[in-house]
């Protein structure tokens, strides 16, 4: 894996963790406003939990090294509850939670394996 001038991963693992640490702080009350919720009903970024678990999977993704699989339990078991939100509430926002969940255990497994071996022929 390659790593930027400040040692953060870059490639697709440091600009998904980038992404989605913007999308938890900026997007996600941004896409409430859109979705119409009001001033006192607005989800923000540290009052509930969902973009709070978005956040944090893009804080894992910027890891030097991953850290131990069950770091990932409560974040991923919140993504799917969370998820469910964006369905039976009405919480459009909260799709990125599934997707978001997902793609961080998929991008830490891929970057955790050992690069294989050419073979020659």
């Amino acid at each position: 894996m390659r790593h930027g001038a400040d040692g953060s991963p870059s490639g697709v693992r440091g600009a998904a963790g980038l992404a989605l640490i913007v999308y938890a702080e900026v997007l996600y009350p941004l896409l409430g406003v859109w979705f119409g919720h009001a001033h006192p009903n607005l989800p923000m970024f540290g009052v509930i939990p969902c973009p709070v678990t978005i956040f944090t999977f893009g804080c894992l993704l910027l890891t030097t090294k991953p850290g131990p699989w069950w770091m990932l339990v409560i974040p991923v078991l919140w993504s799917l509850v969370g998820g469910s939100a964006a369905f039976l509430l009405g919480v459009p926002q909260d799709w990125a939670l599934l997707v978001s969940g997902l793609a961080t255990v998929l991008l830490l497994a891929w970057s955790t394996q050992a690069p294989h071996p050419r073979r020659t022929p």
